[in-house]
Parts: C-alpha cells; structure tokens; sequence
C-alpha cells in the first residue's frame, strides 16, 4: 500500500496509524470525549473535492473500507472504524449564496452557526441544527431536525441538489434530473449512505420578522401534569412553532429550590417563527394556559430571539468537553406516561449536566400531514431526546448504566427512532426502526446497486464501543 502516492496527489494530509500524531489526531477528530477504542488505519483530512476522489479510488484500489467524518459530531464516533480508511472533510467549508434564487452551495463542514450568519446577513435563514458547532452533512444526511422543524420541515427535504463521490471513484451531480435515487437517498439515509456528499445546494428562506421564545421553569414532579397540558395545545399552535419540554440542569437561580429533584428543572419552551410581534405574542399566549402554572419557578416571556441567540441556548444544553451517551424515539403514546417515566429515572441519575428533549409536533396538521417521498420516513407526535452527559472517567460505568436503564424504560413507547442520533452500535435494530419499511428495503436495494462490494461502511457494520 503506497501511502506516499497516496499523499502525493491530494493537497490535504494523510496520517497513519503509526505516526506521532495519530492518537491526538484520532481524539480529536471525536466531539464526544468518550472516544470509541476503534482505530483506523489511515486518515486523509481532505482539502479540496479533488482529494475525496482520490482517496476514494485509493482506499479501493487498497481493499480498505471507508468510513466518513464530517464535523465529528456524531454521539457513536461512527467515523472511527477498526482498520478503515477515514476521510475526515473538517477543510471543505465553503459557501456560496444565491440571493436571487434563495439557495445556497455549502460544503460539508460548514457549522449551523456559520451558515445562519452568513445567510442572516442577506435575509435569509435555514432550519439548521440546535447545537451551533454541529456541521451540516451529517445533520443533512441524518433528516436534519433543525430550528423550526415543523414549519420548514426536516432540513433534508430542503436539498435541492448535491455532488457525490461515488464508490467506483466519480464524482458525479444528483438532483432531480440526474442521478434521482442518490438524491432520494441523501435526503435522510443517515450514516449508512453510499457515497460521500462534497456539496449540498440547499433551499433558502426568508428570515421570520418576529423569532419570539418564552421559557417556563417547572418543578420536576409537576412533568405529568404539564405534559398532559402541552399535548393538549401543541395543535393550536401555529406549525411555525417549536414546543419543548426539556428536564434540564436547573440554572442557579433555581438550583437552591430544585434540590429535591436531583438538580433538575422541567422547562416547557415555544418559539414562534412568525413574522410580527403580534403574532408572536398570541401563538405564545397560550402558554399562560397550564393548569399547574401556579408552581411555575420562572418566567421567562416574549424574548425576541434570532437564531443566533437561540444557539445560546444549545451551548447550555450540549456543553464542549463533555462524555455524551444519547437515544432518541419517536413516540405516539401520552406524553404524560413518557415524562412520567422519565422522571423517574432522572431524580436518581448520577450526573447533573444530563438532559432530555420533548418535541411536539405542532399546528393544526400535525404528524398526519404526509411526508414527501423520500429516505426521512419516521415520525410520530412527538421526539424524544435522552442524554447522559459527565466529565469524569471514572464516572462511566454509573452513567452507562443509568442510560441505558433509562432508554430499555422508555423503549415501550416508541414507534421508531431517529437516526442521527439513536445509539444503533448497542442496538443495531434501532437503524432499520428509524426507517417506514419500504424505505429501508428501497435504501438496501440502492446500496447494492452503488456499493456492491460494501467499500462504505453501512448503518452498522460490527463496532464497539
């Protein structure tokens, strides 16, 4: 294997597996600071698309798998494969914005942040993830529940066009002209997808007037309750909106009188992405609705919030240098039934910086409103989102055991997942239950036909943790 040639005819970097710097390097390349011990072989950090065509056409000259990074996001390291080739695309953050035709070229590493500055600048906005610092191809990959997910819908379907690598080593357009299938894929096929995307060009839109969000703090014991209530105005909400119950850290205004609840505070938060004050302040009015609002904590009303500050709050919730174990479900069941066994689990979780996301599906329509026919195919009434999150190694095995006695609890209710962001390397089933099952069985038969001899790793190739 002539790794000189290799490095030679690409303007990036490759490292090896024996070289001085590539523990450091295969650390790094992982968000999550609970590194997967799985090791590849090589890793090419790739500067221009020029360089994925060649490492692709290496790694199958060479009979290496690939495996692919694209802002190291991902809570299972997926892009650490044992004895694999992975393409790291950190470099590739270009972009370019189309004022006219609102859409806009993007690389894969782009951040959520970057990309909303950009477009904010010129009017514009797009339903880029919650967490700032996620880059966008594997959120697009994954469906992409972004900012005002319900309005704009998962940022997947937002994908006008994209170039791919190929496994036989061309680079070629998908769009709905030419290439169709890969483009149906890409549209949420996750990290099982068969090719490596080196641009999306991404539907705009313009930027909401009035982006308006209010936060109520609740006792823990009164999630039930509230959840109950929430579910019973998510449908009068306008589809423009976000509902979310989070059990979070308390803040320190309240850590004092959240003791009893292990640390922990019930926020129910609604943003509305609308386009007057108005507006705003009626969608949200009906927060003030919530039979037990007497035992609210805090309030927190009407705050116009752009999407660079509603970042902040992800900042808060998902924090840098951190070990993260996370699962996500889809589920049909009460909210108050789901909440109520959550609660549960986190009045004894061991660490206090862990977190669970509620989101409701919002206006009128609903989930009964048809998804368009693509990969994304799972949803329900509401997602679930369960995070442990700790520092410490030696507080591992404590925060493993909680998750995953958290999730085996909440597991009845679900009627699917979500796929980029469910733990598939401790259950694989979960990657086909993230799938409507013709959509699985489609995504299979065009795996086949683009990867036959399997270079690219799928949803769940044999991994450890």
């Amino acid at each position: 294997m002539e790794v000189k040639a290799l490095q030679s005819c690409v303007e990036g970097k490759v490292t090896t597996a024996t070289d001085a710097g590539y523990e450091n390097l295969r650390r790094e390349l992982i968000w999550n600071q609970l590194t997967p011990a799985r090791y590849p072989q090589l890793v090419v950090q790739v500067a221009t698309e020029h360089d994925v065509v060649e490492a692709v056409r290496f790694a199958r000259a060479n009979r290496l798998k690939i495996a692919v990074r694209g802002g190291g996001h991902s809570w299972v390291g997926f892009a650490l494969r044992d004895d694999s080739l992975l393409l790291d695309l950190g470099r590739l953050t270009q972009v370019s914005i189309d004022h006219a035709a609102r859409t806009a070229a993007i690389q894969p590493a782009v951040t959520a942040r970057d990309l909303n500055r950009r477009l904010a600048a010129q009017g514009l906005a797009f339903p880029v993830g919650h967490c700032p610092t996620v880059s966008l191809s594997g959120f697009l990959l994954n469906g992409g529940l972004g900012w005002n997910f319900n309005g704009w819908k998962p940022a997947c379907f937002s994908i006008e066009a994209a170039h791919v690598v190929t496994a036989d080593g061309n680079l070629v357009v998908a769009n709905e002209q030419q290439n169709a299938d890969l483009l149906w894929a890409i549209r949420g096929a996750g990290p099982g997808f068969f090719g490596i995307v080196t641009q999306y060009v991404l539907k705009l839109y313009p930027v909401p007037g009035a982006i308006t969000t209010s936060n109520y703090y609740y006792p823990l014991q009164c999630a039930t309750e509230v959840g109950a209530w929430a579910a019973s105005i998510a449908g009068r909400l306008p589809k423009e909106g976000e509902l979310t119950i989070f059990f979070a850290p308390a803040p320190p205004t309240l850590a004092e009188r959240c003791r009893s609840s292990n640390g922990f505070v019930c926020i129910v938060s609604a943003t509305a992405f609308v386009d007057t004050k108005s507006e705003a302040t009626a969608a949200l009015g009906l927060l003030e609705s919530c039979p037990v609002a007497h035992t609210c904590l805090e309030k927190e009303l009407n705050r116009p919030t752009p999407i660079d500050a509603l970042f902040d709050l992800g900042n808060m919730l998902w924090p840098e240098r951190h070990r993260y174990l996370a699962d996500t479900l889809w589920s049909n069941s009460p909210p108050a039934t789901v909440l109520g066994t959550l609660r549960e689990h986190f009045l004894r979780a061991p660490s206090a910086k862990s977190l669970a996301v509620f989101a409701f599906s919002t206006g009128a329509e609903g989930n009964t409103a048809p998804l368009p026919d693509e990969a994304f195919s799972m949803t329900a009434r509401a997602l679930l989102l369960c995070y442990a999150i700790w520092e410490r190694p030696e507080d591992d095995a404590a925060n493993a055991a909680w998750h995953r006695e958290t999730i085996t609890a909440l597991d009845p209710f679900a009627v699917g997942h979500y796929v980029g962001e469910s733990d598939i390397v401790a259950d694989a089933a979960r990657a086909q239950r993230s799938f409507a099952n013709a959509n699985w069985q489609r995504l299979q038969a065009l795996r086949q036909q683009y990867d036959p001899e399997g270079l690219f790793h799928g949803h769940f190739s044999a991994l450890k943790l």
